[in-house]
């Protein structure tokens, strides 16, 4: 049992329009069936619709209903759809005098025809003359969820599309003309259910316009660093964040539901601290990845945004110090911050790959370059992804 009502028959709706316009136009004398091509063979001449092909409409793919309007806060779009038929001309068995291809072609003609002049279909166009119905005659309730009147227009499908059609199948090759039948509507069957109106009014002053941010410095920064914001209008109440990145580790203070089974989503959150010319923060911890965040500064007026300025921010890899004096040649441990699976170190400009212990210490392997600067101490940089942070002076061993 499904956990849906059934929906509208829409697509045999369809098949059954396109069958009684055509029957209505043939006659008795021509066949009409529906479904796929390698039929078993018929002695009679027949025309056959086969829908090879549902595409969504892109006219609605992310719309409401027209007549209805936004019914959910996300949205409610319907499913839209574009249905692809092939309409196929059978003669049938070949016969004595071998004239059996006109009638199949005669009725092919009628029915382009027909389509040419009847190609939108409200729910109140007549389509078949005996006896006359409309359209919501034939198919009932199949077409209530249409938003406008069915589309019927030929297709220009390549040769070689129609060709494998027929490939798939067992019967050969015949005439056939390709259509497209839109808009076609399948309405929801779950029943819409708004949700109350509005209770209680929160209506929040501030007496600010709004944060504007003059500047960040540094531009990138590591973990550590104190970064100052020089920014103006900020009201009483004041957060700072900074977008998180993929790679990023989780965050178990930051107030979501179920921390144990969850992990973080949203931004950081920075503590600021007010000066003179406006904030200063710090980066949360040394495990971010490198590389371009957004830092917002929100004002808050009833707990309530009251309007936010954002600037950019480059988190930088960063050397932090060295278990001992440098020996060149031999292998060297590093305390970092912000750095990648791989990466390299740069010892005043050489630089080599290292390797990550964990999300704050590499090893690495250094350079016999460096003894040149034996006793005295040489710059140490690390690049990790498209960030370069900045040296720091490393001892080298005498």
């Amino acid at each position: 049992m499904s956990v849906l009502p059934a929906p509208a028959p829409v697509l045999t709706g369809v098949d059954e329009v396109l069958v009684a316009m055509t029957r209505d136009v043939v006659g008795s004398s021509i066949g009409v069936s529906t479904g796929p091509l390698d039929r078993p063979k018929d002695t009679t001449a027949r025309l056959n619709w086969f829908l090879y092909r549902v595409t969504p409409a892109p006219a609605l793919i992310n719309m409401e209903p027209p007549q209805t309007g936004w019914t959910t806060r996300r949205g409610r779009p319907p499913l839209a759809l574009t249905l692809h038929y092939l309409l196929s001309a059978d003669p049938g068995e070949l016969n004595a005098t071998g004239n059996e291809v006109p009638p199949a072609h005669n009725a092919l003609t009628a029915v382009m025809m027909l389509l040419h002049e009847r190609a939108v279909l409200g729910p109140d166009t007549l389509i078949t003359s005996s006896p006359a119905k409309t359209v919501s005659q034939v198919v009932a309730n199949a077409f209530d969820g249409l938003v406008e009147p069915l589309r019927i227009t030929m297709d220009t499908v390549p040769l070689e599309t129609i060709t494998g059609l027929w490939a798939s199948g067992l019967k050969s090759l015949r005439l056939s003309v390709a259509y497209q039948v839109s808009l076609v509507i399948v309405p929801s069957p779950v029943p819409f259910s708004p949700g109350p109106p509005v209770q209680e009014r929160r209506i929040a002053v501030s007496p600010s316009a709004g944060p504007r941010i003059a500047g960040v410095a540094p531009v990138a920064a590591s973990f550590g660093d104190q970064i100052s914001v020089a920014v103006t209008g900020l009201g009483g109440q004041v957060t700072v964040t900074l977008s998180r990145a993929a790679g990023d580790p989780d965050d178990p203070t930051d107030g979501r539901p179920d921390p144990a089974t969850t992990r973080s989503t949203g931004p950081w959150a920075l503590t600021a601290h007010p000066t003179a010319a406006g904030l200063t923060v710090m980066l949360p911890n040394a495990e971010l990845v490198p590389g371009r965040r957004a830092l917002d500064v929100t004002n808050l007026a009833s707990g309530l945004p009251a309007g936010t300025a954002g600037a950019g921010l480059t988190v930088a890899p960063a050397v932090r110090g060295a278990g001992a004096p440098l020996q060149p040649g031999q292998q060297a441990t590093l305390t970092v911050a912000h750095v990648l699976p791989e990466g390299r170190v740069a010892f005043g400009g050489v630089a080599v790959p290292y390797t990550r212990i964990n999300p704050t210490t590499v090893t690495v392997m250094v350079p016999a370059g460096v003894a040149a600067f034996a006793g005295r101490r040489i710059p140490v940089s690390v690049e990790s992804g498209t960030v370069t942070g900045r040296p720091l002076l490393l001892a080298v061993a005498p």
